[in-house]
């Protein structure tokens, strides 16, 4: 029996709380267990005004004939973001072992919490209990024996042994930009040159033959004498420079360090250079403290991190990546304060007030009690079993090291994170899925089972983030996986609070490329909980806490999990989405920070009447701050009663500020019975605030039967039914291709008629298309909903 996470196994007692119908009917004693079918978390609903998720149910309490559970939800206005929550269910249990079924009655709601709307526990309660069976269900014993067993392994909620030692603590009053080298600097020659890169660092960092210091960061070029001296602006860096930046960036992609709007700094920020653990905390000019209503600290107002003062006893406290520390002044020197001890008034700080988001990290508060429900809730995805594919790059060969505490080793010259269980045992996971294969080299083929010894890894493990993905259902031809935010860096704490990073310093992989671990502390890490954004954690948290800008993002990038994330919603935000949907199914998200909206579905299907199978798929995104929009869709079937079959794609893609857009279609299809098969293609380009567009087309229908055939370029050349070729001209007129070249048809001419009509045919084809494109606002404002643009 394939190991499950107790969220994720179907007991199913949660399937018909939306409308669904039951997967499992009543049955005699004597019938066999029917095959388990698969069915997509969170389900949705609507009651009154709200709209209601529910995540995968837990059964926690199994006592004889008594079971109990329960199941995170998520509540709140359409298109808005959610409050947490969580449902508590109880049931009896009837259970009949000779045919391995159990039925379950008297199912029922019996509480439900939802820690920052209390008020609207009872209405919620209400409505998930009307839509539960009046006369139960029966389900299989070996998936609920099999959801109880792993619930008895884990808490109820995953809590991190996390370390929380204190980073090195940096105040400045000026435009900064901290800059990270992953331990002791490991120079790298740059081929070809009398220069060396810092390889241990994602910032671009060069050294030539004398010793000097060259850093591009903010869209500026610094130098220095050494690495641990002051940083210049250099107003015109040399050609040679120049040009070996050049091929460094060929070679490893470094982060440019821009700010948010990945455009050049108006200024030049101070350069902040650290190898050790550290955070920079910016104000904009000289400190400014003022007062928290209705307590009694006060708050550094104009700092990029939550900073506050305590004046009974003039304490300085700091939140870093969900952890407080405090000093007796901004210069410290600062030790780590539990959240349990802090001051009384935190948490008596107003919801309202614009430092709110730090009651996310006080401990028993309602954020931190929904915070820690959010941290909880799994994404997941179908995936395919036959389309997910892995490649493993090693530098080199693979080299494995033991992981402390267990029988495992993990390879640490690879990005991907790779396990070796027995010596033809390997495990990966890629974009939230894991893989299984004898060497570490491959095949790789999806897993369909988790050993449990995985799940034992602690978090001293630069790996412990993949015990946060999971399986949870298994079919012929799919897995059902998911994970948690843990995969992100988002864990629970022992003091029941969310935090980032497991604050353990992982030693990087330095070869001849760098593998890094992304640190617990250097780029602002913080967490917000609210109406706009729902329970987020992003990078630089100016953006959180309402300071100033610029803010600069992290420079992480490549294949681990962590990288290329800067503001997210972490509940909405997607790895599966990267797999593609021929690979993953049922797969959506959202970026509260970017604004970046995307939504993804894949369907298939068979009629045992006539034979007929079809699938498509469809997917849409939108950044309503860059303007920039996308969808597509496409899809193809086959009848054999009929003889047909077909396959057609499209997509859009344009901006919404600039008014470009672009957008087109093909279609492919073919008729056993007529003979007929046709392939065409039609695109349309443009911008809508200038009414400028361009459309283009090709083509070929034929006729097996009849040996004819239309071929078209843009109206160019079409070859016609009388085995002539015939070419229309700029003009309109018509030519026939003879043994002396192209010949003028005559306009009374019934092969002219007859091509006229099909290139008048061919027009309004590209007229309708581009009709469409501005029905559908390209470039306007158009948005999607489920994949396609709405009209």
């Amino acid at each position: 029996m394939p190991s499950r996470h107790p969220l994720y196994c179907l007991p199913l007692l949660f399937c018909l709380l939306l409308g669904l119908p039951p997967t499992y009917a009543a049955q005699p004693q004597t019938a066999p267990a029917p095959s388990p079918a698969t069915l997509q978390w969170p389900r949705d609903f609507t009651a009154g005004e709200q709209h209601i998720q529910i995540y995968q149910p837990q059964i926690e309490d199994w006592d004889g004939t008594h079971m109990a559970g329960r199941a995170a939800i998520a509540v709140g206005a359409p298109k808005a973001a959610p409050t947490y929550g969580v449902a508590h269910f109880s049931a009896t249990a009837d259970i009949d072992k000779s045919s391995g079924l159990v039925q379950l009655s008297e199912i029922k709601i019996d509480k439900v919490e939802v820690p920052t709307a209390p008020d609207s526990a009872e209405q919620i309660g209400q409505a998930l209990s009307a839509q539960l069976p009046a006369n139960g269900l029966t389900v299989p014993l070996d998936q609920l024996q099999a959801s109880y067993v792993v619930a008895q392994q884990l808490d109820k909620v995953k809590q991190a042994q996390v370390k929380n030692d204190v980073p090195q603590i940096l105040f400045a009053n000026t435009p900064s930009v901290l800059v990270l080298i992953d331990g002791t600097p490991r120079w790298q020659a740059v081929e070809g040159s009398a220069f060396e890169r810092v390889l241990n660092s994602r910032a671009l960092i060069l050294r030539d033959a004398d010793g000097n210091c060259y850093l591009q960061a903010a869209g500026y070029w610094y130098l220095a004498r050494d690495l641990e001296g002051s940083w210049l602006v250099l107003s015109q860096p040399p050609q040679s420079l120049l040009a070996v930046a050049k091929q460094a960036i060929a070679t490893a992609k470094p982060d440019p360090l821009l700010p948010a709007d990945g455009k050049q700094a108006a200024q030049a920020p101070s350069i902040v250079l650290a190898s050790q653990p550290s955070e920079l905390i910016i104000t904009s000019g000289a400190a400014q403290l003022s007062p928290v209503a209705g307590v009694g600290l006060l708050t550094l107002a104009n700092a990029d991190h939550a900073v506050f003062v305590d004046p009974a006893s003039n304490t300085y406290y700091v939140l870093i990546s969900g952890r407080w520390f405090s000093a007796p002044g901004d210069q410290g020197p600062w030790r780590y304060v539990p959240g349990k001890e802090l001051p009384a008034d935190f948490a008596k700080i107003s919801p309202e007030d614009p430092k709110a988001n730090v009651l996310v990290s006080v401990p028993d508060t309602p954020q931190a009690k929904e915070a820690a429900i959010a941290a909880n809730i799994p994404q997941t995805a179908s995936v395919s079993r036959s389309q997910a594919r892995l490649t493993v790059d090693y530098d080199g060969t693979p080299q494995f090291a033991p992981i402390t505490g267990t029988a495992l080793s993990y390879a640490v010259n690879t990005a991907t994170p790779v396990l070796e269980l027995a010596p033809n045992q390997f495990y990966a996971v890629a974009n939230g899925v894991w893989f299984v294969a004898p060497t570490p080299t491959g095949a790789w083929q999806v897993a369909t089972q988790v050993p449990a010894a995985i799940y034992a890894i602690p978090a001293s493990s630069p790996l412990y983030y993949v015990t946060y993905v999971h399986i949870y259902s298994v079919t012929p031809t799919t897995v059902v996986v998911g994970y948690t935010p843990g995969y992100l860096g988002v864990v629970v704490s022992p003091n029941g609070t969310v935090v980032y990073g497991t604050g353990y310093s992982y030693a990087p992989y330095v070869g001849s490329v760098y593998y890094g671990y992304p640190p617990t502390y250097g780029y602002g890490a913080g967490f917000a909980l609210g109406t706009v954004e729902g329970f987020a954690f992003g990078f630089a948290a100016g953006a959180i806490w309402g300071s100033a800008s610029p803010w600069w993002g992290p420079y992480w990038w490549g294949p681990h999990p962590y990288y290329g994330w800067s503001y997210t919603n972490i509940n909405r935000a997607n790895f599966y989405g990267r797999w593609g949907q021929g690979t993953v199914s049922h797969a959506y998200g959202w970026n509260a920070w970017t604004g970046t909206q995307w939504q993804g579905s894949a369907a298939s299907g068979f009629n045992p009447r006539t034979g007929a199978h079809f699938q498509g798929s469809q997917g849409g995104a939108f950044n309503p701050y860059s303007g920039n929009f996308a969808a597509g869709r496409q899809g193809s079937f086959v009848n054999p009663a009929t003889g047909r079959e077909g396959a057609a794609r499209g997509g859009v893609v344009g901006n919404q500020y600039t008014g470009d857009y672009a957008a087109g279609r093909q279609r492919v299809g073919y008729n056993a019975q007529t003979g007929r098969a046709g392939a065409a293609e039609i695109g349309v380009s443009g911008n809508v605030q200038t009414g400028e567009r361009t459309v283009t087309s090709k083509g070929a229908v034929v006729n097996r039967r009849t040996d004819s055939a239309v071929v078209w370029n843009n109206g160019d050349v079409y070859a016609g039914h009388d085995g002539n070729v015939y070419q229309h001209s700029q003009d309109g007129g018509w030519q026939k291709h003879t043994s002396s070249g192209w010949q003028p048809v005559q306009t009374n001419n019934h092969v002219a008629t007859q091509l006229n009509q099909q290139h008048q045919a061919r027009k309004l084809g590209q007229q309708r298309f581009s009709q469409t494109a501005h029905q559908w606002n390209l470039g306007g404002g158009g948005h999607f909903g489920g994949g396609r643009l709405r009209r």
